[in-house]
């Protein structure tokens, strides 16, 4: 597990950060990975590279959760609009589009006949206010 990370950590983006969710037990249960949009294609500055939770532990909010920290990371940047590739036969693709994500782009993952789907929000703003809204009606 360890080798995985060597390399992220070593070649990280400029602006990269991970944030992670653990157990009381300190057990690692989610990821979040972004830093500053690597494609050039698209008039979006931040990008969420990766969200990746456990399957036990998902539709706990931990997701949210986690996809707000990187939002208020990248503000603390500077960094008003993000962007996310996601495989579009991913069921996850929901989670984006719920939280108001915006299709922008579709692209081929190298030659292997996937086809990724860019979500992006403009203004990452909403995104927060969206959050701190449904946590309010809940």
């Amino acid at each position: 597990m360890e080798s995985n990370w060597i390399p992220r950590l070593e070649k990280k983006a400029e602006k990269y950060h991970c944030f992670l969710a653990e157990t009381e037990e300190g057990e690692i249960v989610a990821f979040a990975e972004c830093g500053l949009e690597r494609t050039n294609k698209f008039p979006i500055k931040g990008e969420l590279y990766t969200l990746y939770i456990l399957e036990a532990f998902q539709r706990k909010g931990i997701g949210t959760l986690l996809f707000k920290q990187v939002i208020e990371h990248l503000i603390s940047h500077n960094i008003h609009s993000i962007m996310a590739w996601v495989i579009k036969d991913n069921e996850s693709r929901k989670f984006y589009e719920r939280h108001g994500g915006e299709v922008i782009g579709e692209q081929l993952i190298g030659d292997t006949g996937i086809l990724e789907v860019a979500y992006a929000w403009k203004n990452i703003n909403d995104f927060i206010r969206g959050v701190n809204d449904e946590s309010k009606r809940n």
